[in-house]
């Protein structure tokens, strides 16, 4: 964290609304693409990183050690993230299994080696499969670079458990790419 990023936080923390909209358009796009990859919709993301900033400016005095706004910022992401998705648990909707039928019909075309925008979406379609839980670590480490340490006080969990889990979110999400990949390959080459 720069000495700036910590003077504006202070001053944010203060009540200093230049201040917040300086941080909101420094972090706004980390919000964004974490909430894109965990909810995998456009518009759902730009709603909760909406309200994760809308949090964060309500509850500024609350943050108590600058250091940790990162953590503090993507743990309210999260959050927002996790009630969205709980609140999608609740209600039946046939978008999964219409995004699943789009994806299996891409899937059936032949294809040369994959190109990048069909490396994304398999990786999103992939990163769709897993647990919320193993979702978020993976996306915190590898899209948003935080660091394990970070990763912990996001999730509220120990250290061991974040390399626990990012271990197994790897593990999990490399048995639903491999076998794409491989299936891809095999049509480029005309095998079946």
């Amino acid at each position: 964290m720069t000495t700036d990023d910590r003077a504006l936080i202070e001053a944010m923390r203060d009540g200093d609304e230049l201040a917040f909209v300086s941080l909101y358009n420094r972090y706004k796009d980390q919000v964004y693409g974490f909430c894109l990859k965990m909810l995998l919709d456009k518009e759902r993301a730009a709603d909760v990183m909406q309200d994760t900033f809308l949090r964060v400016y309500e509850n500024r005095e609350r943050l108590l050690n600058v250091g940790s706004f990162r953590s503090w910022l993507f743990t309210i992401a999260r959050n927002q993230c996790l009630n969205v998705i709980r609140r999608e648990k609740r209600q039946v909707s046939l978008e999964p299994a219409m995004r699943e039928d789009a994806s299996m019909k891409a899937s059936q075309k032949p294809s040369a080696p994959l190109e990048k925008s069909e490396q994304v979406e398999l990786v999103n379609h992939c990163l769709a499969q897993l647990k919320p839980d193993y979702r978020e670590v993976i996306i915190l480490r590898e899209y948003q670079n935080l660091s394990y340490k970070e990763i912990a006080a996001v999730t509220r969990s120990t250290l061991s458990a974040v390399k626990s889990r990012l271990f197994k979110a790897r593990r999990k999400l490399a048995t639903f790419i491999k076998p794409a990949v491989e299936q891809r390959r095999a049509r480029a080459e005309g095998k079946t």
